[in-house]
């Protein structure tokens, strides 16, 4: 059963992730509290859970804000998930088994349908679809270790927001990458998968830099 601290801090999370709540807000637990219609307990326990996962930050003169990332903080992420995926992907080109490639097929399919129609404001689901694009390619990996590893990066809010700052250029590019995994599992050619994953991850990177 979901608890009121749970449904707040799910409801705070999306609102950060989707841009209402922007990097610097001032998020206030009476107000939250209100809203609502809860103690301060339960906002207080959702807040905590929303710092230690990265998306808020205690100040001492601003009270809780919305977490800012720096250049370099970015950077240092994507870096990280560059190393991991790649790995990730060089072990599931020799694992991933035909009904999770189809899974991938079929993910990647519409994706491109929204992305084909202009669904600027499906934006939201399009990066949800990538995300579980992403997983798959991770499970499919079979390796505990490396997706502890993954689970840190790939949960920071900034990454959320890697889509909404892509040109049609640069999606146009996310979605090559992706068909190309695609055909590096089918060949089960581990180097191939790393090296596209790689390049797909740094260029995500800089499309986000670029934009901020």
């Amino acid at each position: 059963m979901e608890t009121t601290a749970s449904r707040i801090y799910k409801q705070i999370k999306g609102r950060i992730v989707d841009g209402q709540y922007p990097s610097g807000m001032r998020v206030v637990e009476q107000s939250i509290a209100e809203e609502f219609s809860s103690s301060r307990t339960p906002v207080r326990e959702a807040m905590r859970k929303l710092a230690s996962d990265g998306f808020l930050v205690f100040t001492p003169n601003s009270g809780t804000v919305v977490r800012s990332w720096t250049a370099d903080e970015v950077r240092e992420l994507f870096d990280l998930r560059a190393l991991i995926e790649g790995e990730i992907a060089d072990l599931a080109a020799l694992k991933i088994s035909p009904e999770e490639v189809s899974q991938l097929e079929k993910l990647q399919e519409k994706i491109e349908t929204l992305v084909i129609g202009n669904a600027a404001n499906k934006l939201a689901e399009i990066s949800g679809l990538n995300r579980e694009f992403h997983q798959i390619i991770a499970r499919a990996g079979k390796n505990d270790r490396l997706l502890l590893m993954l689970a840190g990066a790939i949960e920071a809010p900034i990454i959320h927001k890697t889509f909404r700052s892509y040109s049609d250029r640069e999606m146009q590019r996310s979605l090559h990458h992706h068909r190309e995994l695609i055909d590096a599992f089918i060949a089960r050619d581990g180097a191939w998968a790393r090296s596209i994953m790689s390049s797909h991850i740094h260029a995500a990177k800089n499309s986000l830099l670029g934009s901020r």
